[in-house]
């Protein structure tokens, strides 16, 4: 299927693509990797329809093929796929609010119940795609027992008739998940009332009990916690660290020189321009952070973590590789976003008081170094925080994994501490995960200010002996 390159290409989607974004990935026949393709990344046809390919992936959806015009249109739509696909994928992340992050650690406990850790990529999409893709993992072993024995044919037309059978029941589950989704957002709000009106009350005596029980729960977990986190994470946290910071730190650093780069350019034109020029370049500017083939460039520094952290799965059980890249290339954004914004406001005030063109450049050019300077600082502690935040999102359902057999199933000793009452709202698998995390922590803190005094990637000493606040203890802050 051969589309023409516009300025915004992926506005161009028909309907049916923009909706297949969510959870797919973009390659071109070189980087290609599907059952679909021969070895070696050759093409799937034995016809080509053309040279310049490129396919969007879904595990559970249709595959398509697109053919660009040149080697140059296909690398903008490969570029605003790829924004998509990761502007649709991490939705949930980003928007940073207490319903949504209670809904993920919902989903984490849902498959901490039945033994798997650790959710990784099934939290990438919307709500009803990130309940299907659970349910979907659920049903998969049972379909490849019953199902796919049964299909005949050459070993290319079962793989075939086996993903559109994927694909119809995938439809047909994620069809009637968003029905019902649909129909609990109107029941959402009543419900979140009635259960503020249960919590107000009793909010001082429910965090007392917290506390009890959590105190008893360290007596017994706090110990093994800590020696399990001695001989299978300690010895791995400074290479395992290194590992993350260093795409994310050159991701960082080519957005600084992409800024620094474009501002450079602005301020060439000043030399020469008028000022409603440069009120125009102010505007370009402003929208760097939202052109993909512009930003692809930095974004691909993080693809570098699809294979230095590939023995992860095998070693930690580490599954969310895709969430990795995509949460630093969202970082990268945000910076570039944050820059052009300030760099905009701080230019604004000068335009209209310079007395010649001398003097506005001598403004901007000190405009942009204090920018980068607030840019260095800002991209220091975000990219600490990033690197705490993955490795307990590697380490912790590890821990808890390890611990499952000897800790765990004590927990329903503890049952009887929580009142009846009290019995819907305190959780004690969210106290016990508090628990083998506190034990997790001091170790992830202490190869983080390791990192800070070796200074190889420009990382502040800012402390991070204490994790953001969980959704839980979010809600009682917001209720007391």
């Amino acid at each position: 299927m051969k589309r023409r390159t516009t300025a915004s290409p992926l506005a161009k989607l028909p309907r049916v693509y923009r909706e297949l974004i969510y959870g797919g990935t973009c390659a071109s026949v070189r980087c290609a990797s599907s059952s679909l393709l021969p070895p070696r990344g050759g093409s799937p046809f034995a016809d080509p329809p053309g040279e310049f390919l490129f396919f969007l992936y879904h595990p559970f959806r249709r595959h398509f093929c697109f053919c660009a015009g040149s080697e140059g249109s296909r690398r903008i739509w490969r570029a605003a796929l790829r924004d998509g696909i990761r502007y649709r994928s991490t939705e949930l992340q980003r928007r940073d609010s207490l319903e949504a992050e209670a809904f993920l650690e919902a989903v984490r406990f849902y498959r901490q119940e039945r033994g798997r850790y650790g959710a990784g990529d099934l939290l990438l999409g919307l709500e009803p795609e990130i309940l299907g893709n659970v349910l979907m993992e659920d049903l998969l072993p049972v379909l490849r027992s019953q199902v796919l024995p049964s299909i005949r044919g050459s070993e290319r037309r079962r793989r075939q008739l086996w993903l559109q059978f994927l694909q119809e029941v995938y439809a047909l589950i994620l069809g009637e998940i968003s029905s019902e989704f649909e129909g609990f957002q109107k029941e959402k709000e009543k419900l979140r009332i009635e259960l503020e009106k249960k919590i107000r009350p009793d909010l001082d005596q429910m965090l007392t009990l917290k506390d009890q029980i959590g105190s008893k729960l360290q007596a017994v977990v706090q110990s093994p916690a800590e020696s399990c986190c001695g001989r299978g994470v300690e010895p791995h946290l400074d290479c395992v660290l290194e590992e993350l910071l260093r795409p994310v730190s050159s991701g960082v650093e080519a957005v600084r020189s992409l800024f620094a780069q474009r501002v450079d350019e602005m301020i060439g034109l000043a030399r020469s321009s008028p000022v409603a020029v440069l009120q125009k370049e102010l505007l370009t500017l402003g929208r760097t952070s939202w052109q993909p083939d512009v930003m692809q460039p930095c974004y691909e520094e993080a693809d570098l973590y699809r294979a230095s952290l590939r023995g992860l799965e095998e070693r930690f059980g580490f599954r969310g590789v895709t969430s990795l890249v995509l949460g630093a290339q969202n970082l990268m954004q945000r910076l570039m976003e944050n820059a052009t914004h300030t760099f905009q406001q701080l230019s604004q005030q000068h335009l209209g008081q310079a007395a010649g063109r001398h003097r506005l450049t001598q403004m901007l050019g000190k405009v942009k170094e204090r920018v980068l300077k607030k840019f260095d600082y800002d991209s220091s502690s975000v990219r600490k925080r990033f690197a705490q935040e993955w490795l307990v999102r590697i380490f912790l359902p590890f821990l808890l994994k390890q611990l499952e057999s000897g800790c765990k199933l004590e927990l329903p000793q503890y049952e009887s501490f929580v009142f009846a009452d009290f019995s819907g709202i305190i959780n004690l698998e969210n106290i016990y995960e508090e628990t083998v995390l506190a034990a997790l922590l001091p170790a992830v803190g202490k190869a983080l200010a390791e990192a800070s005094r070796r200074d190889s990637h420009n990382l502040c000493g800012e402390s991070f002996s204490r994790p953001p606040p969980s959704a839980e203890e979010r809600l009682y802050q917001e209720m007391g």
